[in-house]
């Protein structure tokens, strides 16, 4: 077993210091308010253990409300007598979700409704979300745990594409696979890659990327340039044998100048390859390049220790000869 040569330096992944959540929030029912939904989506399967329902905050009188539905509702009144200006600010598991600035005249009246559910770390099992102004902050607490590579609610971070290539990894020519990787939501995890081939036992990355971008990661391939290459690709955040921080899995099969067909597949939790245990990708019903040279029955990796071992044995054998 023989891991990429990007594989052994692994890049430490960032993780979000986890501060106060801010979050939006809540209408109170007047029958003339002018009111300005920001998302207004519910989630029904959500089970909250919220620490508080309802506070009030002094300087302009505001009204918050943070509902089972994960919806922040937001109101607040000028009755300062003269014109004043205020700010608000959602944050969720220490990301800003939402954030506004605004001038009320005297008398005058707004409300939000913020649902904060697509900004939630699905990673994390307790929650929270912090509703600020310019001078207080309010604190909600809850309980919400999730299947991060299938709540299709929540934006997170997954693989978007794959293309087989050839390149070089160190400046030596090698096959190479191409992984895209994009963020759409406002989290960022600290994520990691693995690809696994006929060819390949492992080829490690640290993979994070900033909400609302994309990077795309050339991933070094042990396999036979220029031959059709399959394989899968796993994103996760903790452990590759363990379900727990799970984020997507693909399967692709590619060669070098063709087109890389990719598809999803449900996360299968496997061994790392530096474990002796450890996973070997299989695909019976693609013939690839790694089943035309696999003569002894082993794959590209396992074939590179075999002829070392064999250059080895034959080293020794010339030396007794010689002796």
């Amino acid at each position: 077993m023989r891991l990429s040569s990007r594989s052994r330096s692994f890049v430490a992944a960032t993780v979000v210091a986890l501060l106060a959540v801010q979050s939006a929030g809540l209408v109170v029912a007047l029958p003339e308010n002018p009111q300005q939904e920001v998302d207004a989506s519910s989630h029904s399967n959500s089970h909250l253990e919220v620490d508080s329902a309802q506070r009030s905050i002094e300087q302009l009188d505001y009204d918050i409300r943070f509902e089972s539905n994960e919806t922040v509702h937001v109101y607040v009144k000028n009755d300062l007598g003269q014109k004043e200006s205020g700010a608000l600010s959602v944050d969720v598991d220490g990301r800003e979700l939402f954030e506004e600035t605004y001038n009320l005249s005297d008398g005058e009246e707004r409300s939000w409704t913020v649902n904060v559910t697509p900004g939630l770390n699905v990673v994390d099992d307790n929650h929270t979300v912090t509703v600020a102004t310019y001078s207080e902050f309010e604190q909600y607490n809850f309980t919400r745990d999730f299947d991060a590579s299938n709540d299709g609610a929540i934006p997170r971070t997954y693989i978007k594409d794959v293309e087989v290539t050839d390149g070089t990894i160190d400046g030596e020519p090698s096959a190479v696979a191409k992984v895209t990787i994009a963020n759409p939501g406002i989290q960022l995890y600290g994520t990691k890659l693995m690809v696994f081939t006929e060819g390949t036992d492992g080829s490690f990355y640290g993979a994070s990327v900033s909400d609302g971008e994309e990077i795309t990661i050339t991933v070094e391939l042990l396999d036979e340039r220029g031959t059709k290459i399959a394989g899968e690709a796993r994103l996760y955040t903790e452990n590759l044998s363990r379900p727990e921080g799970a984020m997507d899995q693909v399967e692709f099969v590619g060669q070098a100048g063709e087109n890389t067909t990719v598809w999803n597949e449900s996360y299968e939790p496997v061994n790392a390859p530096w474990r002796e245990d450890h996973y070997v990708y299989q695909n019976e019903s693609i013939q690839t390049g790694a089943d035309e040279n696999d003569v002894l029955g082993v794959n590209g990796t396992q074939a590179l220790y075999l002829g070392a071992g064999i250059a080895l044995l034959g080293a020794i054998a010339l030396k007794r000869k010689l002796t």
